[in-house]
């Protein structure tokens, strides 16, 4: 056979082998591709329907909610004296002083209840309506005549209801007839008026759980009430046959279920039963559903197109690859051999470095394990340890470096320490990194080195490492070191005692280079009283909003602590200062949970001087003070001001306090004085005086009471009574009735 043939042969049979190879791969891709997606479209329209289901909850119950909520108000306006005392007055229409009280009310009422579009009532003796939109008008006058004229000719009483008028205004009505109870002669209506697109943009926004749902809420007499899409896009599939079944079932809640509308659709819906008799019905349309979940079948796709791709091609190397196997046995070998080699020249500094840092964690067995492997790696057993340890200051204020830099400054600066101890003629040891990233050195010393020696020669290397990084990598740092011991394994007592050095430079911030002993002759602990009153300071300054105050106090604060030259009572004083913050905190409303959330103690702990701990307080902590008080005021205080308004006004006639009020309201006195003072501009016993007066004026005024009574009336004596008007009108409570009466 000719060599041609002989080649022929053989690539006939590797095409063969290729082909085969590939029809292998890619039969099992596809199979497993199809699996997959119809188990992925099955799961996935589990999960919006699931999704549907639970948005349907949310919304039942919401709704529910609101609707009771206003018929139970609706019931407690219609029993309102004043409103049952109107059809009994004569000439109620100039009545402005009942109509205005009355006005007040519906105001309130509409201010605590976002949904609520307008509330009036209609005396039909008096033949004038009061609106909250209009305020007082004759009802001939009134927008919604139309509507009032309907529930008077029809029997419509407490119903939800779409009233032709209210309707192109946006509303759904809730009508009550007056005076109740019902069985009485007619004279009135009082009608709330709910702002339908406010309730509609809730259901929508809640729908988001799935993006295919469309919600239709029916009342017990099968009329809709809300729905999230317009005109038809959900009636076209709200069939009879569809109410009567819902109706038809005994249980509240409906599970998900298959249906066709008039043009063969197919959608799924589900529903649920209130108590109150109305229908929620969430309504899915299947092609819409297989839109949202499209993106399956493309990753399905892409992913099997991928792994065929990608299985043709090591199928190709693969056999191409094993068409010769001498040679690539060969070549693997080989390389082996090479990899093997680096392994060995690379492995004994990783493992040197990774012993000493096991010595430094104090994780050895015994001495002669330690003496072993000091001898394995050529570590002297026979001198006078010490162990330095650096620190970078403010290594991410300036903004050169981001926090994932941190690992290749720490290698650049173990780099460079490396290369100042290979220069020196006079010192040996070991550069590594410690377990919490930072560069320490080991130096070694021989035994009959003075102590003076020893010492002096350290310090000279810790100045090379400081200007060398100063002058190369623009960075400020510190340098602790520890004390010098006779046995190898003593340094990670020498590794702690530089650990604490550094420490102490919350107490010694002029100086870079700290050795254990100098700190502990030069730092003796002498006398010291915590700044209870710049503590206080602090702390009244940030709840009333004097952050520069706040900082000033601060400054002083931390300077108080320098004469204590005790790291563990500076730290500890700046961390009762924070606890102090956090309590002013809680007590201007906010949750000590969320407040722990920040995780400020541990924020605070890794501060480690004095310039960091007050930056932290300055830059971070005192902002978010005023953060949270603005936040927490403007989700209660406006609520916390009405409700107090409100009792107030209800309890003139006798002495109301502070505490009093706060107490009502569960929340500290100083809280809702602030609140007062923000929301009034006056002080809470100023805004008591003020509607006692404004009572009495309204008194003297109106009515025949003589000036005793109406002091009796506001809680006054009638001296306190002529005392106040005095000071406030600059004139008698007689002379007022005169002027204004």
């Amino acid at each position: 056979m000719s060599i041609v043939d002989d080649r022929a042969m053989r690539s006939s049979y590797f095409k063969r082998l290729i082909w085969f190879a590939s029809i292998s791969v890619c039969l099992p891709i596809l199979l497993a591709g199809i699996v997959y997606y119809q188990f992925s479209m099955k799961g996935g329209i589990s999960s919006l329907q699931e999704n549907n289901e639970t948005s349907l909850g949310m919304i039942e119950t919401f709704t529910e909610k609101i609707m009771h909520d206003i018929v139970d108000r609706s019931f407690q306006l219609a029993f309102d004296p004043m409103i049952m005392e109107s059809f009994h007055l004569n000439d109620y229409e100039n009545n402005y002083v009942s109509q205005m009280e009355l006005l007040h009310k519906f105001n309130l009422e509409k201010i605590q209840n976002k949904l609520i579009g307008s509330i009036y009532y209609y005396n039909r003796t008096a033949g004038l309506v009061l609106s909250t939109n209009s305020g007082h008008q004759a009802v001939k006058d009134f927008r919604y005549k139309e509507d009032i004229d309907i529930m008077e000719q029809t029997d419509l009483d407490g119903q939800w209801m779409y009233l032709p008028r209210g309707q192109e205004d946006g509303y759904i009505s809730f009508s009550l007839r007056l005076p109740m109870p019902a069985s009485k002669e007619f004279q009135g209506l009082l009608v709330i008026q709910v702002d339908v697109n406010q309730i509609i943009k809730y259901l929508s926004s809640v729908s988001l759980l799935a993006k295919s749902q469309s919600i239709v809420v029916l009342d017990e007499q099968h009329r809709p009430l809300f729905q999230t899409t317009q005109g038809s896009a959900s009636r076209q599939y709200v069939s009879s046959s569809m109410i009567q079944a819902i109706y038809t079932d005994s249980g509240k809640n409906g599970n998900t279920h298959m249906g066709t509308n008039s043009e063969g659709e197919t959608f799924y819906y589900s529903y649920k039963k209130s108590s109150s008799g109305n229908v929620y019905i969430s309504i899915m349309p299947y092609r819409l559903m297989l839109e949202q979940l499209g993106w399956i079948r493309w990753i399905t796709f892409s992913a099997v197109l991928i792994l065929l791709a990608l299985g043709i091609m090591f199928a190709f190397i693969a056999l191409r690859r094993a068409y010769n196997p001498i040679q690539q046995l060969v070549t693997y070998l080989t390389k082996e051999k090479t990899r093997l080699g680096e392994q060995l020249d690379s492995s004994i500094p990783p493992l040197m470095e990774r012993l000493l840092q096991q010595w430094l964690a104090g994780n050895y067995i015994h001495s002669p394990t330690l003496f072993e492997e000091c001898r394995k790696y050529g570590i002297p057993v026979d001198g006078v340890y010490v162990t330095l340890l650096v620190k970078v200051e403010n290594l991410f204020k300036e903004g050169r470096f981001k926090p994932e830099d941190k690992p290749i400054i720490t290698f650049a600066i173990i780099n460079v320490m490396n290369e100042l101890l290979a220069n020196s003629a006079h010192l040996h040891g070991n550069v590594l990194h410690d377990h919490q990233g930072q560069g320490t050195a080991i130096l070694y010393f021989s035994q009959n080195m003075s102590e003076d020696r020893r010492l002096l020669l350290t310090k000279q290397f810790a100045t090379i490492i400081q200007t060398a990084l100063r002058q190369y990598l623009k960075l400020n740092i510190s340098i602790g070191i520890g004390r010098f011991y006779p046995h190898i394994a003593d340094i990670r007592l020498s590794y702690r005692e530089a650990k604490l050095a550094l420490q102490n430079r919350l107490c010694k911030e002029d100086e870079s280079i700290l050795y254990i002993v100098d700190l502990e002759d030069g730092l003796k602990q002498t006398s010291f009283r915590y700044p209870y009153s710049l503590e206080q300071t602090i702390v009244k300054a940030l709840s009333v909003g004097k952050l520069q105050e706040a900082q000033s106090a601060l400054d002083q604060f931390i300077r108080e602590l320098q004469p204590s030259r005790s790291y563990a009572i500076s730290a500890q004083s700046c961390y009762m200062l924070l606890a102090a913050i956090v309590a002013s905190l809680e007590e201007k409303g906010g949750r000590m949970a969320d407040l722990l959330e920040y995780e400020l103690f541990e924020q605070l702990q890794v501060r480690e001087t004095r310039a960091e701990m007050c930056e932290w307080f300055n830059e971070y902590l005192f902002p978010l003070y005023e953060k949270i008080a603005d936040e927490n005021y403007s989700k209660s205080g406006k609520l916390i001001a009405q409700k107090a308004s409100k009792y107030i006004t209800e309890n003139l006639s006798r002495e109301i306090s502070l505490a009093e009020c706060a107490d009502l309201l569960h929340i500290a006195p100083a809280h809702l004085s602030r609140v007062f003072k923000k929301e009034f501009g006056c002080a809470f016993i100023e805004y008591v005086t003020e509607c006692k007066i404004n009572e009495a004026r309204r008194l003297l005024a109106y009515t025949d009471q003589s000036i005793s009574q109406i002091a009796q009336a506001i809680g006054y004596s009638q001296r306190t009574l002529n005392r106040v008007f005095q000071r406030m009108l600059k004139m008698s409570p007689r002379d007022y009735r005169t002027q204004f009466r």
